[in-house]
């Protein structure tokens, strides 16, 4: 059994590594951390782009706190609406997502789960709670 090490990367993730190599993709104790470890980049690419309820993202775009849902279209009854706030705002860079490379809002959900969302599309196809 091949050991492992937990090392900070240049973004400031922990990711986990072979302790040999410090490979994420290691070939030589065929261990493959990548999956684990661009979630981890990604939570910390999130929680940088998180800022202070009430601030402005820029001329044109929902500020943090603000309540949007995104409906549920899919004919479930009852329907399962999502229900979050706005974050925080920032260029998508998770190779795997749909959304690779667009402005995206940062939106919390079920509590304190984040996800991305292309800010032309939230503002196209989400409600958005005037109040809140």
């Amino acid at each position: 059994m091949a050991d492992i090490a937990s090392i900070e990367s240049d973004e400031g993730a922990t990711i986990t590594v072979c302790a040999a190599h410090q490979y994420e993709c290691c070939p030589f104790c065929c261990l493959d951390f990548f999956d684990v470890n661009n979630e981890a980049r990604n939570a910390v690419r999130m929680s940088k782009a998180v800022r202070p309820p009430s601030s402005s993202l820029g001329d044109g775009r929902l500020r943090t706190g603000k309540e949007v849902r995104m409906l549920d279209r899919s004919g479930t009854t009852p329907p399962n609406h999502l229900d979050g706030r706005i974050t925080g705002i920032m260029i998508e860079k998770d190779e795997e997502s749909d959304f690779e490379g667009l402005l995206c809002y940062v939106i919390e959900y079920n509590g304190s789960d984040k996800m991305t969302y292309p800010v032309d599309w939230v503002h196209e196809e989400w409600m958005v709670n005037a109040q809140g």
